[in-house]
């Protein structure tokens, strides 16, 4: 970790966790400490990440900006048949930077 400054906190885990974890940091040469820190990290950057993307898409929607359900799932459900849709569009009608086509099934 970067960050050699930390701070201490108490979290409680299942005996059965706690079992597999000390298990699992004996096995990767690492410290239980190490382990839950770097999940820790990993869980709160996704967490962070995944908001984002959820605040971005829901800008977008709010602009006018997305794909209707039934056109994706109709557009997904046609793949690797013999009568493969195209792409679907954005409803408000313009071609965005981001709506590349589908590379053409292999097989």
């Amino acid at each position: 970790m970067a960050n050699t400054r930390s701070a201490t906190l108490s979290i409680r885990l299942k005996s059965e966790t706690k079992r597999r974890l000390a298990k699992l940091a004996e096995a990767s040469g690492r410290s239980s400490n190490f382990l839950i820190s770097d999940a820790v990290e990993s869980y709160v950057a996704d967490q962070e990440r995944m908001l984002a993307e959820m605040r971005q898409a829901d800008r977008q929607v709010k602009s006018g900006h997305y794909v209707r359900h039934e056109d994706m799932k109709a557009w997904l459900l046609s793949w690797g048949t013999d009568r493969e849709l195209p792409p679907p569009k954005c409803v408000c009608g313009k071609v965005h930077a981001d709506e590349s086509p589908r590379p053409p099934s292999r097989g």
